[in-house]
């Protein structure tokens, strides 16, 4: 049952990373930018519901609670755009509790961690959970703001959608080019050849943000 359910959490973690880095490339508001952002989005939301199954079972509480920030980052990112601008709906409410939880469930695996003999949980000590738990914090304000004006417009909306799409990738990327790197060919291994597709995935990042903050885009071309 185990291997069957990390097979599958490979496979996804494989198109979610293809699909991403595909999406990049391709011009938005085409055809395959838009099924191929189809599929990342499953991908990643497969990929953290099994990661976070996974952690359960190996009792890895930052694990759980990454899988399912990646979930709620790629839903969220796609509220955002599908729904009129300046408008928020129940969705939204939700998410906004999702992840506030999340951002508990931190608090508290961080305090654990900072409670037992060698200062770790699952692996990880209270550094870790701080680190993530503050990112959530800032997507949290984000999502506070986005309700408090009833929702946002044009480039502030693109730009939220944007690096919800983009910072799962991230995290995907860095876990398994840096996270499971034993796994790779030893002569890839080398931190220089491994650094290589996160730095892509963040300067893409940085340049479409840029881009868009910049110039004129009509909401279609971001459409998913």
């Amino acid at each position: 049952m185990m291997s069957s359910i990390l097979l599958f959490h490979i496979c996804a973690g494989a198109i979610a990373l293809l699909a991403g880095y595909a999406v990049a490339f391709i011009k938005k508001g085409q055809v395959a930018h838009k099924y191929l952002g189809r599929t990342y989005v499953v991908a990643i939301l497969f990929l953290g519901l099994s990661g976070t199954y996974i952690a359960i079972l190996r009792e890895v509480p930052l694990s759980l609670l990454n899988g399912l920030v990646l979930c709620y980052l790629v839903l969220s990112s796609l509220n955002t755009v599908w729904q009129s601008p300046a408008r928020i709906n129940y969705f939204d409410k939700l998410l906004f509790v999702f992840v506030t939880l999340i951002i508990l469930g931190f608090v508290w695996y961080g305090y654990q961690a900072s409670h037992t003999v060698g200062g770790k949980l699952g692996g990880f000590g209270i550094e870790a959970f701080a680190v993530f738990g503050s990112i959530m914090v800032c997507f949290w304000i984000g999502d506070y703001r986005n309700l408090k004006q009833g929702g946002l417009r044009g480039k502030s909306r693109l730009i939220r959608h944007l690096w919800r799409m983009y910072f799962p990738l991230m995290m995907s990327t860095a876990a398994f080019f840096l996270g499971q790197s034993r796994h790779l060919p030893e002569i890839v291994q080398r931190i220089e050849f491994l650094l290589v597709p996160l730095l892509f995935v963040v300067f893409t990042a940085v340049f479409w943000v840029v881009k868009v903050g910049t110039e004129k885009f009509r909401m279609n071309q971001i459409h998913s």
